[in-house]
């Protein structure tokens, strides 16, 4: 596939493709900024030097619309925007609890969204294409598996994605050192593994906090995160709550949203797996353990 067809179907895209952030999203920070774009942890500076952009960088991606037959960028409209939208706006802008349905379609939205936003041929306007070597934030799925997506209406397996609230201001919050996981690079006869990866996603609340989302794609390996057993992080995806309350959620301090991403280590090992067999969530012989930043 060349880097200008369509991610989902292999057609040619002829415009710049699908905002990755819908443009009814950045209606949330009008007139707000300046803005900070960060990889890796390190903030990335413009030509001056200067780290701070008074608007905010759209993220494009090779998606197909109205002038191609399969018009993957309507599916994507019919298929998580359209009801998505409602419960995005019920829960970040008005923090109101969701249930049910609700939830599902606000799960469902977050997911698109992070996966086609960690996608390697996703283009910030500020800071152009991320690297899969050097960035922690992008996602290396198979091939296959957003055309599949693309035909099935479903989500590749092993996506998992969870929410926590973060108040930048807030007090210390104590966690325990937890052991970090290591996600190798699974491999099956069939076919089947690939390589694990995160990406983490956060936007303001009007509150003054942040909710953070992070989705992991962990292909044949089982995992727990500490942050969910903990109580601080919600599972969205699979199986959503049955309801969502922003406003009532446990709350992380800054030091403590920082360490949401501490509790995994990608890559660096190969594993072989038997036709049938998962990864389990065992000590593999190398030692990691999560740093506490206080």
């Amino acid at each position: 596939m060349a880097k200008g067809d369509c991610v989902f179907c292999g057609s040619p895209v002829s415009s710049q493709g699908e905002h990755v952030l819908p443009r009814w999203l950045f209606k949330r920070w009008g007139g707000q900024g300046p803005f900070t774009y960060y990889v890796g942890g390190k903030a990335i500076p413009k030509r001056n030097g200067d780290t701070q952009r008074d608007g905010l960088a759209r993220v494009m991606l090779p998606v197909c619309g109205i002038n191609s037959p399969a018009n993957c960028n309507g599916w994507l409209d019919r298929t998580f925007e359209h009801a998505g939208k409602p419960q995005v706006r019920a829960v970040l802008d008005d923090l109101r609890r969701i249930e049910g349905a609700e939830v599902l379609a606000f799960a469902r939205w977050v997911v698109k969204t992070l996966l086609l936003h960690a996608h390697p041929l996703a283009v910030n306007s500020e800071i152009g294409h991320l690297d899969i070597a050097t960035s922690g934030s992008v996602l290396e799925l198979p091939g296959a598996a957003l055309p599949t997506m693309r035909s099935t209406d479903r989500f590749p397996d092993d996506l998992s994605l969870w929410m926590s609230v973060i108040d930048p201001d807030g007090a210390a919050v104590a966690l325990p050192e937890f052991d970090r996981q290591l996600l190798p690079d699974v491999h099956r006869p069939d076919g089947g593994g690939g390589r694990s990866g995160a990406t983490t996603l956060g936007f303001s609340l009007p509150n003054g906090r942040m909710v953070s989302f992070q989705l992991v794609f962990h292909p044949l390996i089982d995992i727990v995160n500490p942050f969910e057993s903990l109580g601080w992080a919600t599972r969205l995806w699979p199986n959503p709550p049955s309801d969502l309350d922003i406003a009532d959620h446990p709350v992380l301090d800054a030091a403590g949203g920082r360490a949401l991403t501490k509790w995994l280590a990608t890559g660096g090992i190969g594993i072989g797996l038997q036709p049938g067999e998962r990864w389990p969530n065992r000590p593999t012989g190398q030692a990691f353990r999560a740093v506490s930043e206080r």
